[in-house]
């Protein structure tokens, strides 16, 4: 029964990695025996974490009919040790659940990014982020310039999704080809009054990335000047 107790230290070590903002953006990129030795190790640091707990300040601080009292709801009380492992258990995912509350997401998914991401991720957060225009170019030769909306989380998203702001097909040369002008269009309907920013107009595009050829930076300048 003592044994059977380790599966719970290994449950909270595996909802602290996969389910923490901090932890989790990471994770989601290891392989799976990876992640099951980490869970291991994290397993361990709970069990130690539960049992100094329990050392210094259940048995020194809390009195005897508060302990008592406390024995009373576990339902394992008569196996060794099973109330400093439920206790570890539940103030893990307490923790977690906290700690997503008071973490911002996005901070926490650029900087899982910054540490683990690939090119395309670190552009595309670059570009979110700093609010830069992106030239993204299809296998089908079709492009869209445009202001990345949402963070590609690491080996998770499977869609990039844009604001766009021009839009058009590569010709023979490979040259872009302007056929649609979506920033006339948003001054249009904002000056009509259905909306009063471009996010309300829901114009975003969703590509799937594994359409995506290439990510780059867009200035018209430079365009203009490669471009007479």
């Amino acid at each position: 029964m003592i044994l059977n107790l380790l599966v719970l230290p290994l449950a909270a070590g595996y909802f602290l990695l996969t389910r923490s903002y901090h932890f989790k953006f990471k994770q989601q990129r290891l392989d799976r025996q990876r992640l099951l030795f980490e869970t291991v190790i994290v397993a361990v640091f709970i069990l130690v974490g539960g049992f100094l707990l329990k050392t210094f300040v259940y048995d020194v601080v809390f009195n005897e009919e508060l302990r008592n009292a406390i024995n009373n709801l576990n339902p394992l009380k008569n196996t060794p040790y099973s109330g400093t492992v439920l206790i570890s258990f539940v103030l893990t995912i307490m923790l977690v659940m906290i700690s997503n509350l008071l973490l911002d997401k996005k901070k926490e998914i650029y900087r899982a990014i910054k540490d683990i991401g690939n090119e395309f991720e670190l552009l595309a957060s670059r570009s979110f982020k700093e609010n830069r225009l992106s030239l993204i170019s299809l296998k089908n030769d079709k492009f869209y310039i445009g202001w990345v909306k949402e963070l590609p989380i690491p080996s998770q998203s499977n869609y990039l999704r844009i604001i766009p702001a021009l839009s058009g097909y590569r010709n023979e040369k490979k040259n872009l080809e302007f056929t649609s002008h979506y920033l006339t269009a948003y001054a249009r309907f904002i000056e009509d009054g259905k909306g009063t920013d471009v996010s309300d107009l829901e114009t975003d595009v969703i590509i799937s990335i594994c359409e995506i050829v290439s990510i780059s930076f867009y200035d018209q300048d430079i365009f203009d000047v490669l471009n007479p």
